[in-house]
């Protein structure tokens, strides 16, 4: 039956032209699951029941980053950084879903989980501030001048001796006696090179096994790998 309302014929066609321009938009997959709508409401409806799942699906995401919310807490080799990384990727789940979370429960969150080294920058941050109207921002940025203070060359430099550390622990003990011999060694030419030759002449050989001078440690007679290197050679040549 035709439409001969002119309000009616308007809203037809404006409905159909929504129509078209919400189907051009999708993809094939989601195109199939509306087809069949009559309405630009309809194809709304059914999109969002797609993407955010019914109200049990919703809630139970809801739930989910929530607790995970509540779980957070900087781990101690974490950087402010890489932390509200991980507090602006919940709260913006959180958000998605269409729960409201104030800026000021966030702050008091982070603050509450931040490792020790933080306690005083938060002591002066509750005395200093209104928790109530101090915003993200503001508390994102404090944080990162003080860490950049404080912290910043002495993580590096445990992480770095840790790494050190773990590359001398995987060399194995054959090879590791060569290595101090030759680091010996190398100091030793560079103590003889001093300016102007001031050491020149002077520096004996020293041993790190025993003490002694006039050998390496390699070549150790208190060394109980040489003693039967030398006993095997005696019997030879006996």
């Amino acid at each position: 039956m035709p439409i001969t309302d002119a309000v009616a014929k308007k809203a037809y066609e404006n409905n159909s032209k929504a129509k078209i321009a919400i189907m051009c938009r999708l993809v094939d997959s989601e195109l199939v699951k509306v087809m069949n709508c009559k309405s630009t409401k309809e194809i709304w409806v059914k999109l969002k029941s797609i993407h955010e799942g019914d109200m049990k699906i919703k809630e139970a995401k809801l739930q989910t980053h929530q607790a995970q919310f509540e779980s957070l807490k900087m781990n101690e080799d974490e950087n402010i950084e890489a932390y509200m990384l991980r507090v602006n990727e919940v709260i913006n789940a959180i958000r998605g879903l269409e729960e409201k979370i104030e800026d000021s429960f966030i702050v008091k969150k982070v603050l509450r989980s931040l490792p020790q080294r933080f306690n005083s920058k938060v002591s002066a941050i509750e005395e200093a501030k209104d928790l109530n109207t101090f915003n993200m921002d503001e508390m994102h940025g404090s944080l990162t001048a003080y860490e950049m203070r404080i912290g910043k060359g002495k993580s590096i430099d445990r992480e770095a001796a840790f790494k050190v550390k773990k590359k001398i622990k995987a060399i194995p003990e054959s090879d590791e006696e060569e290595i101090f011999d030759e680091l010996e060694a190398n100091f030793v030419r560079k103590l003889k090179k001093g300016t102007k030759g001031k050491y020149r002449g002077k520096l004996p050989f020293k041993c790190f096994n025993c003490g002694g001078v006039g050998h390496f440690a390699a070549k150790c007679p208190h060394n109980k790998k040489n003693k039967d290197d030398e006993s095997s050679y005696r019997e030879k040549r006996d």
